[in-house]
């Protein structure tokens, strides 16, 4: 599953005027082996967002330069001095026509092969959920909230000024309260709702995603004997 910090770069631009229609979401990726199918939009605090995934034989410098040379040409803004929110080398572009930003983000594959995320933000689209309890619980002090939307699934992501240990246990009381429960290691289930719960340390403090699923009653059952 794609890191839930791929959408960061995306949301790295400040929409200052009303937007036309966004451009195409297309892009060549010089040295195009494979290309995985990433279906469906999803939302990231109200944000439409979508991405593309392929397999390229290139290096990751020659393709930063690509997409750099292609954003250029295309007319986008690209920040000379862009804050490093990912381990990963990336671009982000804005085309400033249409508010809508554009991040490459690359990763080594093995076997020389390169991993391209492309990724498309709307963000003159902006359509914010209307104000209501979330369905998943966020510890007390969080920052850098982000909460998404996915074909159903549901993400909330932030950063929290606490150790891993701490909030696992946080979240076990909070998931049991509210019914779910620890099947396997940080997989929460409730009737048709699954959470699953991902930690990493983040600067003395602690990365937080929970994604939430919900499958339909007949999915859910367990065929009997």
């Amino acid at each position: 599953m794609l890191s839930w910090l791929l959408l960061l770069p995306l949301l790295g631009a400040t929409p200052d005027k009303p937007a036309p229609a966004p451009a195409a979401f297309h892009w060549r990726v010089p040295g195009l082996v494979a290309q995985v199918e990433v279906p469906g939009e999803m939302k990231v605090d109200g944000i439409p967002i979508r991405l593309e995934v392929y397999t390229s034989r290139e290096s990751i410098e020659n393709l930063l330069q690509s997409f750099a040379t292609a954003f250029d040409e295309a007319g986008y803004y690209i920040q000379p001095r862009p804050p490093r929110v990912l381990r990963q080398p990336h671009l982000t572009a804005l085309d400033t026509r249409t508010l809508t930003a554009y991040t490459v983000i690359l990763e080594p594959a093995g076997s020389g092969l390169t991993t391209v995320v492309l990724g498309q933000a709307k963000m003159g689209d902006v359509q914010r959920p209307p104000p209501g309890e979330s369905p998943l619980p966020l510890y007390p002090g969080a920052t850098n909230v982000l909460q998404g939307d996915f074909e159903g699934a549901r993400t909330l992501t932030y950063r929290a000024p606490t150790p891993e240990a701490s909030l696992r246990a946080w979240y076990r009381e909070q998931l049991g309260k509210a019914g779910y429960k620890e099947e396997e290691p940080q997989l929460f289930r409730r009737d048709t709702r699954q959470v699953r719960l991902s930690l990493r340390p983040d600067g003395g403090g602690t990365s937080v995603l929970l994604f939430l699923e919900t499958a339909s009653p007949s999915s859910a059952q367990t065929p009997g004997p």
